[in-house]
């Protein structure tokens, strides 16, 4: 799911991140850093929004919400692919 982008993204604990290809910086809060090391692992939204549950006191359609908008930060900060449309 993730990109090179977000491989090559560098973080340190306290949520300051550098794209350093395009030298952009992101503050990110510690939540987002758990996220984003679960992405850089391979994890799916089916399982980010299993471990935020799990970890955190807070019940699955409002870690779904918290979560997809924010893979839509990280999609519009181009650290990660847009998400193809459904065409109904």
């Amino acid at each position: 799911m993730y990109t090179a982008k977000l491989r090559d993204l560098l973080m340190n604990e306290n949520g300051f991140a550098f794209d350093p290809s395009t030298g952009y910086t992101y503050n990110v809060n510690p939540v987002g850093v758990e996220v984003i090391g679960w992405l850089k692992e391979g994890c799916d939204e089916a399982e980010l929004t299993r471990r935020l549950t799990a970890e955190y006191d807070v019940d699955a359609p409002t870690a779904q919400r918290d979560l997809e908008a924010f893979l839509g930060a990280l999609q519009r900060n181009g650290l990660l692919p847009q998400r193809e449309e459904v065409l109904v």
